[in-house]
């Protein structure tokens, strides 16, 4: 049984906790928390001075803290991994065998997940080290994709244009339902369907849209609508994209 440490109690640490309490086939040692003094589902220390030995390190820090707590691990040659999607291996003291271990998924502590369904992005500096990796991903019940730190970075871009920024683009719809004291509850069903419909078509044949048939009058109303005017820079640009995209 694999013996695994989290170090870090953000969004990301808070849900590997989770995920590895769940498991029955991983022991989680510990929990290495400046924030949290306990939780009955593990030991929690609250300084890595005081880590006691595992198999696996899981570091969830933000990504300009990586090399720092890294560096205060007091073991040697041990599988000490990051979990950032736009940090290289590297970053990691090598006085330890290196790795990461990326889940792709937004965290919020708030919001409950399904673990299984999330997919695990798995490197590391030698091949047996890789194959723990797999080996803790597949006792989670997680899908794992050996990926290196280009095609990473690649991922994690565009996980933040279709995450992050959608989801900024969902505030601004929901300024401009509000400013009118109307629910953005209306909203949802489409905003649900338009996620659902990528699961069955390729995105770029689902687009639809006054941008998408070139409906020029439409698009001139909106834009006198949005007062601000950032926004409705920001509603011409995409529009021009997407009338280039198809053609109009």
């Amino acid at each position: 049984m694999i013996k695994v440490t989290i170090i870090g109690s953000g969004n990301v640490g808070f849900h590997l906790v989770n995920l590895f309490h769940n498991s029955t086939k991983i022991n989680l040692n510990e929990w290495c928390s400046r924030s949290i003094d306990f939780d009955e589902r593990v030991k929690v220390i609250n300084k890595i001075e005081n880590l006691s030995e595992s198999d696996i390190y899981v570091i969830c820090v933000s990504d300009k803290s990586i090399t720092e707590v890294s560096d205060k691990i007091q073991f040697k040659n041990k599988l000490v991994v990051h979990t950032s999607g736009s940090t290289p291996y590297n970053s990691l003291n090598n006085k330890n065998r290196r790795g990461v271990f990326y889940p792709l998924q937004t965290f919020s502590k708030s919001q409950k997940l399904n673990y299984s369904e999330i997919p695990i992005c798995i490197e590391a500096e030698n091949n047996k080290d890789l194959e723990t990796l797999k080996k803790l991903s597949q006792d989670l019940n997680c899908k794992h994709y050996e990926t290196n730190f280009e095609e990473r970075k690649t991922l994690h871009l565009a996980a933040i244009i279709s995450n992050n920024f959608t989801n900024f683009l969902f505030g601004i719809s929901k300024e401009i339902i509000d400013s009118k004291n109307l629910d953005f509850n209306i909203l949802k069903p489409l905003i649900n369907e338009t996620v659902n419909k990528i699961h069955k078509l390729d995105p770029i044949k689902a687009q639809t849209g006054p941008a998408r048939r070139n409906d020029v009058n439409i698009m001139k109303m909106h834009e006198n609508m949005l007062k601000n005017e950032e926004i409705k820079s920001l509603y011409m640009v995409i529009s021009k994209m997407i009338k280039e995209k198809y053609g109009n």
